[in-house]
């Protein structure tokens, strides 16, 4: 094949089509043979795109029989989208990968553009928070119902006493009571943050925030959400789980007197204080189930934030705020425009 051949000038043109495609992708005919993948697609593999090209896709594709790529073909009509998770192979490599395909027709013959996106390590994490949603859930079960009724009767006496009797010994066993409660109400609330996220739909982050903010606030601390004036799209009752969740940690760590901030941002939300912030070599760890660096603290507080962050499908960075503080930043947020 000459360079002048229509082959090549045909992968030139769809070289030149997903140039700005961020990810694998795979072009394939009615032969169900790749003519063209870019390197990115190549790179799953160890590979290079002329290895692959003129593969058939069910050569790759685990899912799928040679016997039944016609009847798949012939199933599209030009112009339509379908998005799968699979498992692609080749060159002994296994990748599991997300991919969309779309036909189009280029001259009168048609084609299936694939985009192709590695989520193996994102699998493996929704597969372990799987796990440990499960373990916390049969956990909390037992806690809730094995320690709850004997804790309530432990308060009881422990009030009943405090009414007759003024001893330090008993505010002692009461602060360690109240302790206990605290413990078994956030390790309930962990168990729930795993489940997945119910209907979401449009909702006014200001409104959410205001509404958490009267059950963690204190009367010294000071609360702006004035420029959170965007509507989001998320299940309301797991984001002001979440916001609740980052107010406790403020006033945690910060003390009464903390400044809160709600803003948006360009593709999302941040919650920033003007507390002593988050080291560098800790931020990796503080979502950490259990993980705190406070005496009084439960650990449970920022793994229910990742958590109902992960079944949001966003994304969380912890950074420094203006004032020095911790500022917690949401990224991947739809808006209702």
């Amino acid at each position: 094949m000459t360079a002048d051949s229509p082959g090549d000038l045909e992968s030139e043109f769809f070289a030149e089509m997903v140039k700005s495609v961020g990810v694998g992708v795979g072009i394939y005919g009615s032969d169900g043979q790749y003519v063209y993948v870019n390197q990115a697609y190549a790179d799953l593999f160890n590979a290079t795109p002329e290895e692959l090209t003129g593969k058939p896709i069910w050569e790759v594709v685990t899912t799928l029989e040679a016997s039944d790529f016609d009847q798949y073909w012939e199933s599209f009509e030009d112009g339509d989208t379908r998005e799968a998770e699979t498992t692609h192979s080749y060159n002994g490599r296994e990748v599991l990968v997300a991919t969309v395909t779309t036909q189009r027709s280029i001259n009168g013959t048609a084609y299936h553009f694939e985009t192709i996106k590695d989520i193996t390590v994102r699998k493996a994490r929704e597969e372990e928070i799987k796990r440990q949603n499960e373990r916390l859930e049969n956990f909390a079960s037992i806690v809730s119902h094995d320690l709850r009724n004997p804790l309530n009767v432990a308060q009881g006496y422990i009030d009943m006493l405090q009414a007759d009797i003024s001893r330090d010994e008993l505010q002692l066993v009461d602060n360690a009571l109240d302790r206990m409660g605290l413990l078994i109400t956030e390790l309930l609330e962990l168990a729930q943050s795993g489940r997945e996220i119910g209907e979401t739909e449009a909702v006014q982050l200001s409104d959410i925030a205001e509404d958490g903010w009267q059950t963690v606030s204190t009367t010294e601390a000071e609360f702006d959400v004035s420029k959170a004036n965007k509507r989001i799209i998320a299940d309301e009752s797991r984001l002001r789980q979440l916001l609740e969740n980052l107010f406790r940690n403020a006033i945690e760590h910060a003390g009464p007197d903390v400044h809160v901030t709600v803003d948006t941002t360009t593709d999302g939300f941040c919650v920033a204080d003007n507390g002593p912030g988050i080291p560098l070599d800790e931020r990796d760890q503080v979502f950490d189930t259990g993980y705190t660096t406070e005496g009084k603290g439960t650990g449970f507080g920022l793994s229910i934030v990742q958590q109902i962050t992960t079944g949001h499908d966003w994304e969380v960075k912890i950074t420094e705020s203006v004032d020095g503080g911790a500022k917690f930043v949401f990224s991947g947020v739809e808006f209702d425009v």
